[in-house]
C-alpha cells in the first residue's frame, strides 16, 4: 500500500522586542500601543506574500504560508517595516523571527503542535533584528534563495530529544526578491513557423507615485506600497480625514491593486476625469490618475498622490 504524501507548511513566528524599557518609561498601556503597532505592519506584510495570521497576541504572532520562498521573503520585510517605525519616546522596538516548515495537523492547513514549537524556539533564540530558520524550512528554498542564508553557524534548538541546526538570513529583502525572481522557471520556449520572427518578450512595468516632493515606486522588486497617516507607512498623509492604514498598492503579476482599509474610503481618479470610491475593497489601478485618502482629489486645496504606470 503507497501512502499519502505528508502535508507540509511553513510557519513563521515574529515576537516584538524592547518594549521592556517602553514600560518603565511610559508604562503598559503605551508599551502595548506601540507593539500592536509593529504587529500590525508584521500582519499586513504577512496579507501582502500570500500568508495568513493565525494568531496575534501579546509580543508575538504565528503565521503559514503556502511556499517557503513567500515566507522568507515576508519575515524580511516585517523586519524592515518595523525598523522604519519612528522611535517612541527614544525608544525603538525591533522584532526576531524564526522560520520552519513542518508537517500539518492531521488532514488540516494548520501546522502541527510539534513545527509550532519548533518555531517558536526559533524565535527565542533569535536576538533583536535577527531570523533563523530551521534546516527544513532552508530545504523546501529554492537553490538562488538558499545561497542567502548563513550556513556555518553553530546555533541548534531542541525537539523531541535532538538538536536541529539553525541558520540565519543575513541578506535584505531586495536582494531575496531578485532571488526568488531568479529562481522562476523560465517560460516553455515559443514554436513559430520558420518565417515568423520570434515575438519579443513583454517589456516590464513599474508604477511611479508622487506625493508632495517624494517619489515611490512599486514593480515586481518593491511590490507593496503602504500609505496612511501613521508614521512607519511608506506614503504619510498630514490630513486628518486618512486613516492610521488608510490604503495600499500591491504588484500582482504586472497589474497594480489599489486596496482600501479605511473609515473613510479611497477616491481614485482616472486620467479622463472617472472617479470612483472604494470601501473596504480593490481594483486595478489604471495607467495613470490620482488617489485621496479619506477625500476626493477633485477637492480645491487637497495634496493627492498622483500616479502613472510606464515600461522600464
Amino acid at each position: 500500500m503507497i501512502s499519502s504524501p505528508v502535508s507540509e507548511t511553513c510557519v513563521v513566528v515574529a515576537e516584538v522586542t524592547g518594549d521592556s524599557t517602553l514600560v518603565s518609561k511610559l508604562g503598559e498601556t503605551e508599551a502595548a500601543r506601540a507593539r500592536e503597532r509593529c504587529l500590525s505592519r508584521a500582519e499586513r506584510s504577512i496579507e501582502a506574500h500570500q500568508g495568513q495570521t493565525l494568531k496575534s497576541e501579546g509580543r508575538r504572532l504565528v503565521a503559514v504560508f503556502p511556499r517557503c520562498d513567500a515566507a522568507v521573503l515576508a519575515a524580511s520585510d516585517i523586519r524592515d517595516r518595523v525598523a522604519q517605525l519612528p522611535p517612541v519616546s527614544g525608544v525603538s522596538l525591533s522584532v526576531r523571527i524564526g522560520v520552519h516548515c513542518g508537517p500539518n495537523e492531521g488532514e488540516t492547513s494548520n501546522p502541527s503542535n510539534e513545527a509550532v514549537e519548533i518555531v517558536n524556539n526559533l524565535a527565542s533564540v533569535a536576538s533583536p533584528g535577527q531570523i533563523l530558520l530551521s534546516g527544513e524550512a532552508s530545504m523546501h528554498l529554492p537553490e538562488s534563495v538558499r545561497g542567502q542564508i548563513d550556513t556555518q553557524t553553530q546555533l541548534s534548538v531542541s525537539s523531541n530529544g535532538y538538536d536541529l541546526p539553525i541558520f540565519e538570513l543575513k541578506t535584505g529583502t531586495a536582494a531575496l526578491r531578485e532571488a526568488t525572481l531568479r529562481s522562476l522557471p523560465a517560460a516553455a520556449p515559443r514554436v513559430e513557423a520558420p518565417t515568423k520572427p520570434a515575438e519579443p518578450s513583454a517589456p516590464r512595468s513599474r508604477l511611479m507615485l508622487r506625493y508632495l516632493n517624494h517619489s515611490f515606486v512599486v514593480s515586481e522588486l518593491q511590490p507593496v506600497l503602504l500609505a496612511g497617516r501613521e508614521e512607519g507607512n511608506d506614503v504619510v498623509i498630514g490630513d486628518r480625514r486618512a486613516s492610521r492604514h488608510h490604503a495600499r498598492i500591491e504588484w500582482r503579476s504586472g497589474r497594480y491593486v489599489l486596496i482600501d482599509n479605511s473609515t473613510n474610503g479611497t477616491y481614485l481618479v482616472d486620467d479622463s476625469g472617472v472617479e470612483i470610491v472604494l470601501r473596504r475593497g480593490e481594483c486595478d489601478l489604471p495607467p495613470r490618475g490620482r488617489v485621496g485618502l479619506g477625500y476626493s482629489p477633485n477637492e480645491v486645496d487637497v495634496d493627492s498622490m498622483m500616479f502613472d504606470i510606464g515600461q522600464r
